[in-house]
C-alpha cells in the first residue's frame, strides 16, 4: 500500500543536540583536537570590564573558521547556514532555540582585532600542532600565488603622479598649509633606488624598480586601490593580490602574508622567515623556485645561516641542447670548456646584476659537428654562457644541485603548490572576499588556519588508525587460527 507522510509540528521537543551530531563528523573530531579558549585571553584587552557582555570571541572565531573550512564565501550566508545546520550550531555552542549572532559582528571584529589578533590565532593553532608532534622543524618550503581582487578592470584610472606621491596625497588632509619659503625636500621613496649593492635590505627587497614606466605604477583602481594589475598569458591583465606561504614537509603552513601583485616574490621573504622563526626558530634550509634566486634574497637567507635550495639561474635550458651544467668552468684560467673541448673566454661583466658573460669563438661554433645541439642553426652568433660572480650564487647552486637539494625541491613542487590548489579549490581563496590589503591578509591568515586544522584532523585520524591496526591484525590472526583448528579437528574425526 502506498504510504503518505503527514507532518504535524509539535510545540515541544525532547532533543539533545549532541546526540544529533555523528561521532565521525569533522567538527566533532576537530573539537576534540583543538580548544579555542585561548582566544578569550588574547582578546580580553579589546573589551571593557563593565557594560553589557559581548558575544563570546571564541564563538566569533569558530563561526569564521566554519566559513573557511566549508567554503561559505558570504558572511550573510554563513549565519544562515549555521542557524540551519545542527553540527555548526553544536560546534559554536548554540542550542536549537538560541538566535545565532548577526553577520555584522564579523566586520566589527575585523576592525577591532585587525591582523594582529588573527595572526596570533594562527600561531596558537601552529603551536598546538607542534605540541602534537605534527610539525617538522627542519626546513621550510616557500611559494606565492596570484589571487584575483574583488574589483573589475573598469574601475582603473590613470595616475599622473608617482605612486608614492599618490598615496601620500590620499592620506594628507587638504587643510594642511604648505610651508612658506623654500620648497621642502621630497623624501626618497623606499621602493625607489639602485640595484642591490651587496648588503641585504629587507625594506627594499622586491621593491627596487627595474622599470619606472610599468603600467601598474601608473594605474590604480578606485574600487580597491591596494590591488595592482597583473598580466598572465592567456588570461590577460587583472587586478589581483599575491598570497605568500611557507610550509613544512608535513604540509603544515608555518607562515603566511599578503602583498599587491606588483611586489616581487622576494619582497615577502623577510616577513615569512621572521614569522616562521617566532614559533619554530630559524630553519636549516629553504626550498623555493627560481623567482627567489636573486642575489639579495640569497644573501639575506645565507646571512641567517639558512641553506638555500634555490636555482639562481632563471634561464631555462632548451630541449635537446647542451645545458650550462655540461660546460666545465676552469677557475685558474677563468674560462669555460664546452662538451667538444672548445674554450669560451670571458668577454664582459654586468656589474649591476653581477654576471659575467663567456663567449666561444665564432669559427669554433661554425665548424662544430654538434652545432645544432648548442646554438640556433640559423644564427651565426657563437655560444655564450653566463656565470654569477657571487659566493651566495655559488652556495645556492651547489646546494640546489646536491641530491638532498633536488629531493626537497620535488617536495616543494608537490606540497606547497598542492596547498595553494586546495586553498583555491575548496576554501575560497581563488578570489579575494574583501577590499584592501589589510582585510585580504586576514582572509589569507584564516584560510591558512583552516587548512592547518584540516590537516591536523587528518593526521590525528591516521595516527588513530595506525594504533588500531595491530589489534585488528591480531584479532584476524586469532580468528583464522580458530577456524583452521576447527577444520583440522573435523578432518581428523572424519578420517578416524
Amino acid at each position: 500500500m502506498q504510504g503518505k507522510k503527514e507532518f504535524k509540528q509539535r510545540i515541544y521537543y525532547n532533543i539533545n543536540l549532541d546526540s544529533l551530531v555523528p561521532e565521525d563528523h569533522f567538527l566533532r573530531r576537530l573539537n576534540s583536537l583543538v580548544s579555542f579558549d585561548f582566544v578569550r585571553d588574547i582578546t580580553k584587552n579589546y573589551y571593557s570590564h563593565t557594560g553589557k557582555p559581548s558575544i563570546d570571541p571564541v564563538v566569533l572565531v569558530k563561526m569564521l573558521l566554519i566559513g573557511y573550512l566549508f567554503d561559505i564565501r558570504s558572511e550573510r550566508k554563513l549565519v544562515e547556514e549555521i542557524s540551519l545546520n545542527l553540527a555548526y550550531r553544536w560546534y559554536i555552542g548554540y542550542d536549537l532555540d538560541e538566535e545565532v549572532p548577526n553577520h555584522s559582528v564579523f566586520s566589527k571584529a575585523r576592525k577591532r582585532f585587525g591582523k594582529k589578533i588573527f595572526g596570533k590565532i594562527f600561531e596558537e593553532i601552529l603551536k598546538t600542532a607542534i605540541g602534537y608532534g605534527m610539525v617538522s622543524k627542519e626546513g621550510v618550503l616557500v611559494d606565492s600565488s596570484i589571487v584575483k581582487a574583488d574589483a573589475s578592470i573598469g574601475s582603473i584610472v590613470e595616475v599622473n603622479i608617482s605612486p608614492e606621491e599618490y598615496w601620500r596625497k590620499l592620506d594628507e588632509s587638504e587643510k594642511i598649509k604648505k610651508p612658506v619659503g623654500r620648497k621642502p625636500k621630497k623624501d626618497k621613496p623606499v621602493n625607489e633606488g639602485s640595484h642591490f649593492n651587496g648588503t641585504p635590505d629587507k625594506d627594499k627587497m622586491g621593491k627596487r624598480r627595474r622599470n619606472r614606466d610599468s603600467s601598474f605604477l601608473k594605474k590604480r583602481s578606485t574600487t580597491d586601490p591596494d590591488a595592482t594589475l597583473f598580466y598572465r598569458p592567456g588570461a590577460g591583465s587583472q587586478l589581483s593580490y599575491k598570497a605568500h606561504m611557507a610550509a613544512d614537509t608535513n604540509e603544515i603552513i608555518t607562515a603566511v602574508t599578503a602583498s599587491p601583485s606588483s611586489l616581487h616574490d622576494i619582497g615577502a621573504v623577510p616577513a615569512l622567515i621572521e614569522s616562521h622563526e617566532n614559533v619554530l626558530g630559524t630553519p636549516l634550509w629553504i626550498a623555493a623556485d627560481t623567482k627567489y634566486g636573486s642575489e639579495e634574497c640569497l644573501a639575506y637567507l645565507q646571512e641567517r645561516e639558512i641553506k638555500t635550495s634555490i636555482n639562481p639561474d632563471s634561464r631555462s635550458n632548451r630541449p635537446n641542447h647542451f645545458s650550462k651544467e655540461e660546460f666545465t668552468y676552469d677557475e685558474k684560467k677563468d674560462c669555460y670548456i664546452c662538451p667538444q673541448g672548445n674554450v669560451l673566454k670571458r668577454k664582459a661583466k654586468n656589474y649591476k646584476l653581477n654576471r659575467i658573460k663567456y663567449r666561444a669563438k665564432k669559427k669554433d661554433c661554425l665548424l662544430c659537428p654538434k652545432r645544432e645541439r648548442c646554438i640556433d642553426s640559423k644564427s651565426s652568433n657563437p655560444r655564450t654562457v653566463t656565470r654569477y660572480d657571487s659566493q651566495c650564487y655559488q652556495k645556492a647552486s651547489q646546494y640546489y644541485l646536491s641530491d638532498y637539494g633536488r629531493s626537497i625541491q620535488k617536495l616543494r613542487s608537490t606540497i606547497i603548490e598542492g596547498i595553494f590548489g586546495q586553498a583555491k579549490a575548496f576554501h575560497g581563496m581563488a578570489r579575494a572576499k574583501f577590499r584592501g590589503l589589510k582585510k585580504v591578509e586576514i582572509q589569507f591568515i584564516l584560510t591558512a588556519t583552516a587548512l592547518n586544522l584540516k590537516k591536523m584532523v587528518k593526521m590525528m585520524d591516521m595516527d588513530r588508525l595506525k594504533s588500531t591496526i595491530p589489534d585488528k591484525v591480531s584479532n584476524i590472526i586469532c580468528i583464522g587460527r580458530n577456524i583452521l583448528r576447527s577444520l583440522l579437528i573435523k578432518l581428523a574425526l572424519e578420517w578416524s
